[in-house]
Protein backbone atom coordinates (compact mmCIF):
# COMPACT_ATOMS: atom_id res chain seq x y z
CA UNK A 1 0.00 0.00 0.00
CA UNK A 2 1.42 3.44 -0.92
CA UNK A 3 2.53 5.59 2.03
CA UNK A 4 0.17 8.43 1.08
CA UNK A 5 -2.86 6.11 1.25
CA UNK A 6 -1.74 4.80 4.65
CA UNK A 7 -1.40 8.39 5.91
CA UNK A 8 -4.96 9.28 4.90
CA UNK A 9 -6.25 6.05 6.50
CA UNK A 10 -4.46 6.95 9.74
CA UNK A 11 -6.04 10.41 9.65
CA UNK A 12 -9.49 8.87 9.28
CA UNK A 13 -8.88 6.39 12.09
CA UNK A 14 -7.53 8.92 14.62
CA UNK A 15 -9.96 11.85 14.29
CA UNK A 16 -12.97 10.26 16.03
CA UNK A 17 -10.99 8.79 19.00
CA UNK A 18 -9.19 12.13 19.45
CA UNK A 19 -12.52 13.99 19.65
CA UNK A 20 -13.85 11.53 22.26
CA UNK A 21 -10.66 11.59 24.34
CA UNK A 22 -10.56 15.40 24.22
CA UNK A 23 -14.13 15.62 25.54
CA UNK A 24 -13.27 13.19 28.36
CA UNK A 25 -10.15 15.16 29.29
CA UNK A 26 -11.97 18.50 29.40
CA UNK A 27 -14.60 17.07 31.73
CA UNK A 28 -12.21 15.21 34.00
CA UNK A 29 -9.61 17.98 34.35
CA UNK A 30 -12.39 20.09 35.85
CA UNK A 31 -13.49 17.15 37.97
CA UNK A 32 -9.98 16.49 39.27
CA UNK A 33 -9.55 20.18 40.10
CA UNK A 34 -12.82 20.15 42.03
CA UNK A 35 -11.83 16.95 43.80
CA UNK A 36 -8.49 18.43 44.93
CA UNK A 37 -9.69 21.91 45.92
CA UNK A 38 -13.40 21.42 46.70
CA UNK A 39 -13.78 24.87 45.14
CA UNK A 40 -15.51 25.36 41.75
CA UNK A 41 -13.65 28.60 40.98
CA UNK A 42 -10.28 27.03 41.75
CA UNK A 43 -11.19 24.03 39.60
CA UNK A 44 -11.94 26.32 36.64
CA UNK A 45 -8.64 28.15 37.18
CA UNK A 46 -6.69 24.86 37.14
CA UNK A 47 -8.56 23.79 33.99
CA UNK A 48 -7.79 27.11 32.29
CA UNK A 49 -4.11 27.30 33.26
CA UNK A 50 -3.42 23.72 32.13
CA UNK A 51 -4.74 24.46 28.63
CA UNK A 52 -3.67 28.12 28.40
CA UNK A 53 -1.06 27.71 25.60
CA UNK A 54 -3.59 25.89 23.45
CA UNK A 55 -6.36 28.37 24.25
CA UNK A 56 -4.08 31.28 23.33
CA UNK A 57 -3.12 29.64 20.02
CA UNK A 58 -6.78 28.86 19.24
CA UNK A 59 -8.18 32.32 19.90
CA UNK A 60 -5.23 34.34 18.57
CA UNK A 61 -5.13 32.40 15.30
CA UNK A 62 -8.85 33.09 14.81
CA UNK A 63 -8.46 36.76 15.68
CA UNK A 64 -5.47 37.24 13.36
CA UNK A 65 -7.13 35.50 10.41
CA UNK A 66 -10.37 37.42 10.97
CA UNK A 67 -8.42 40.68 10.84
CA UNK A 68 -6.51 39.54 7.75
CA UNK A 69 -9.77 38.65 5.96
CA UNK A 70 -11.48 41.88 6.96
CA UNK A 71 -13.98 40.13 9.25
CA UNK A 72 -15.34 42.26 12.10
CA UNK A 73 -14.65 40.72 15.51
CA UNK A 74 -17.45 41.50 17.96
CA UNK A 75 -15.87 39.88 21.03
CA UNK A 76 -12.36 38.68 21.85
CA UNK A 77 -11.57 37.00 25.14
CA UNK A 78 -8.65 34.95 26.45
CA UNK A 79 -10.05 34.10 29.87
CA UNK A 80 -12.69 31.60 31.02
CA UNK A 81 -16.36 32.42 31.35
CA UNK A 82 -19.31 30.33 32.46
CA UNK A 83 -22.04 29.91 29.85
CA UNK A 84 -25.63 28.78 30.09
CA UNK A 85 -25.96 25.21 31.28
CA UNK A 86 -22.79 25.49 33.38
CA UNK A 87 -20.44 25.05 30.41
CA UNK A 88 -17.05 26.75 30.79
CA UNK A 89 -15.77 28.49 27.68
CA UNK A 90 -12.03 29.10 28.01
CA UNK A 91 -11.81 31.81 25.34
CA UNK A 92 -13.87 33.41 22.62
CA UNK A 93 -13.60 35.04 19.21
CA UNK A 94 -17.08 36.08 18.12
CA UNK A 95 -17.30 37.36 14.55
CA UNK A 96 -19.99 39.43 12.88
CA UNK A 97 -23.01 37.15 12.18
CA UNK A 98 -23.31 38.77 8.75
CA UNK A 99 -19.92 37.35 7.70
CA UNK A 100 -20.17 35.27 4.53
CA UNK A 101 -19.94 31.48 4.80
CA UNK A 102 -16.50 31.17 3.18
CA UNK A 103 -14.72 33.57 5.52
CA UNK A 104 -16.62 32.29 8.57
CA UNK A 105 -15.56 28.74 7.72
CA UNK A 106 -11.91 29.77 7.29
CA UNK A 107 -11.93 31.55 10.66
CA UNK A 108 -13.58 28.53 12.29
CA UNK A 109 -11.08 26.04 10.85
CA UNK A 110 -7.84 27.97 11.38
CA UNK A 111 -7.26 26.79 15.01
CA UNK A 112 -7.27 23.17 13.85
CA UNK A 113 -4.82 23.98 11.04
CA UNK A 114 -2.46 25.94 13.30
CA UNK A 115 -2.73 23.34 16.06
CA UNK A 116 -1.87 20.47 13.74
CA UNK A 117 1.00 22.47 12.25
CA UNK A 118 2.39 23.26 15.71
CA UNK A 119 2.14 19.63 16.88
CA UNK A 120 3.69 18.31 13.65
CA UNK A 121 6.53 20.83 14.00
CA UNK A 122 7.15 19.84 17.63
CA UNK A 123 6.98 16.15 16.73
CA UNK A 124 9.42 16.43 13.83
CA UNK A 125 11.94 18.69 15.58
CA UNK A 126 11.82 17.72 19.27
CA UNK A 127 10.57 14.10 19.38
CA UNK A 128 12.81 11.32 18.07
CA UNK A 129 9.84 9.40 16.65
CA UNK A 130 11.87 7.47 14.07
CA UNK A 131 14.09 5.87 16.73
CA UNK A 132 11.05 4.99 18.85
CA UNK A 133 9.12 3.42 15.95
CA UNK A 134 12.16 1.46 14.74
CA UNK A 135 12.73 0.05 18.23
CA UNK A 136 9.06 -0.92 18.64
CA UNK A 137 9.05 -2.72 15.29
CA UNK A 138 11.96 -4.95 16.35
CA UNK A 139 9.86 -6.62 19.06
CA UNK A 140 13.03 -6.97 21.13
CA UNK A 141 12.47 -5.78 24.73
CA UNK A 142 16.00 -4.39 25.39
CA UNK A 143 15.89 -2.54 22.04
CA UNK A 144 12.43 -1.15 22.84
CA UNK A 145 13.61 0.05 26.27
CA UNK A 146 16.66 1.68 24.68
CA UNK A 147 14.41 3.36 22.10
CA UNK A 148 12.09 4.67 24.83
CA UNK A 149 15.07 6.02 26.79
CA UNK A 150 16.37 7.80 23.68
CA UNK A 151 12.88 9.16 22.99
CA UNK A 152 12.32 10.69 26.44
CA UNK A 153 15.93 11.93 26.69
CA UNK A 154 15.31 14.70 24.15
CA UNK A 155 16.05 18.20 25.54
CA UNK A 156 13.04 19.70 27.37
CA UNK A 157 11.03 16.60 26.49
CA UNK A 158 8.33 17.06 29.15
CA UNK A 159 7.87 20.72 28.27
CA UNK A 160 7.12 19.76 24.66
CA UNK A 161 4.79 16.98 25.83
CA UNK A 162 2.87 19.52 27.90
CA UNK A 163 2.64 21.95 24.98
CA UNK A 164 1.32 19.20 22.69
CA UNK A 165 -1.23 18.26 25.37
CA UNK A 166 -2.41 21.87 25.75
CA UNK A 167 -2.58 22.50 21.99
CA UNK A 168 -4.26 19.18 21.16
CA UNK A 169 -7.03 19.79 23.69
CA UNK A 170 -7.81 23.30 22.49
CA UNK A 171 -7.45 23.08 18.70
CA UNK A 172 -10.70 21.36 17.68
CA UNK A 173 -13.62 23.45 16.38
CA UNK A 174 -16.08 24.62 19.02
CA UNK A 175 -19.90 24.65 18.81
CA UNK A 176 -20.01 28.42 18.26
CA UNK A 177 -17.58 28.26 15.30
CA UNK A 178 -19.52 28.80 12.08
CA UNK A 179 -18.05 26.07 9.87
CA UNK A 180 -19.82 24.91 6.71
CA UNK A 181 -18.74 21.28 6.37
CA UNK A 182 -20.72 20.85 3.12
CA UNK A 183 -18.78 23.81 1.69
CA UNK A 184 -15.43 22.19 2.56
CA UNK A 185 -16.40 18.77 1.21
CA UNK A 186 -18.07 20.25 -1.86
CA UNK A 187 -15.03 22.37 -2.72
CA UNK A 188 -12.70 19.37 -2.60
CA UNK A 189 -15.11 17.24 -4.64
CA UNK A 190 -15.56 20.03 -7.21
CA UNK A 191 -11.79 20.37 -7.71
CA UNK A 192 -11.38 16.61 -8.20
CA UNK A 193 -14.32 16.41 -10.65
CA UNK A 194 -13.01 19.44 -12.56
CA UNK A 195 -9.60 17.82 -13.02
CA UNK A 196 -11.16 14.51 -14.08
CA UNK A 197 -13.52 16.16 -16.59
CA UNK A 198 -10.61 18.00 -18.18
CA UNK A 199 -8.71 14.71 -18.31
CA UNK A 200 -6.04 16.12 -16.03
CA UNK A 201 -5.70 12.93 -14.00
CA UNK A 202 -1.91 13.12 -14.43
CA UNK A 203 -1.94 16.48 -12.64
CA UNK A 204 -4.32 15.06 -10.03
CA UNK A 205 -2.04 12.06 -9.48
CA UNK A 206 0.96 14.39 -9.15
CA UNK A 207 -0.82 16.40 -6.47
CA UNK A 208 -2.07 13.32 -4.63
CA UNK A 209 1.38 11.71 -4.54
CA UNK A 210 3.27 14.99 -4.05
CA UNK A 211 2.07 17.95 -1.95
CA UNK A 212 -1.08 16.21 -0.70
CA UNK A 213 0.92 13.14 0.32
CA UNK A 214 3.33 15.31 2.30
CA UNK A 215 0.39 17.12 3.90
CA UNK A 216 -1.16 13.78 4.86
CA UNK A 217 2.11 12.63 6.45
CA UNK A 218 2.33 15.80 8.56
CA UNK A 219 -1.34 15.69 9.60
CA UNK A 220 -1.24 11.97 10.46
CA UNK A 221 1.96 12.52 12.48
CA UNK A 222 0.33 15.38 14.40
CA UNK A 223 -2.87 13.43 15.08
CA UNK A 224 -1.01 10.30 16.21
CA UNK A 225 1.22 12.31 18.57
CA UNK A 226 -1.80 14.18 19.96
CA UNK A 227 -3.85 11.01 20.44
CA UNK A 228 -0.98 9.08 22.05
CA UNK A 229 -0.23 11.85 24.56
CA UNK A 230 -3.93 12.36 25.28
CA UNK A 231 -4.52 8.65 25.96
CA UNK A 232 -1.54 8.55 28.35
CA UNK A 233 -2.79 11.71 30.10
CA UNK A 234 -6.30 10.25 30.27
CA UNK A 235 -4.97 7.22 32.15
CA UNK A 236 -2.98 9.46 34.51
CA UNK A 237 -6.01 11.65 35.23
CA UNK A 238 -8.20 8.58 35.83
CA UNK A 239 -5.59 7.16 38.19
CA UNK A 240 -5.30 10.45 40.10
CA UNK A 241 -9.09 10.67 40.41
CA UNK A 242 -9.24 7.14 41.82
CA UNK A 243 -6.37 7.80 44.26
CA UNK A 244 -7.47 11.20 45.58
CA UNK A 245 -11.12 10.23 45.85
CA UNK A 246 -10.03 7.58 48.36
CA UNK A 247 -7.49 9.75 50.16
CA UNK A 248 -9.91 12.69 50.50
CA UNK A 249 -13.01 10.50 50.86
CA UNK A 250 -14.81 12.39 48.08
CA UNK A 251 -16.65 11.05 45.07
CA UNK A 252 -17.17 12.65 41.66
CA UNK A 253 -20.34 12.28 39.64
CA UNK A 254 -20.27 13.19 35.94
CA UNK A 255 -23.37 13.94 33.90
Amino acid sequence: MPDWILSWILIGLTIWPLIQVERWIHKHIQGLGLLLTNNPQAAVLIYYLLLLPGVALHELSQWLLAKALGVRVKKFRLWPEKQRGGIIRLGLVEIDPKTDTIRATLVGMVPLATGLAAIALIGSTHFNTDVLLDSLLTGDLPTIIAGLNAFVSAPDFWLWVYLVFAIANAMLPEPHDRISWPLLGGTIAAIVIFLLVLDLNILLQTWVQGPLAQLARWVSLALLIALTIDVICMMLIAGMEWLFSRILNRELEYR
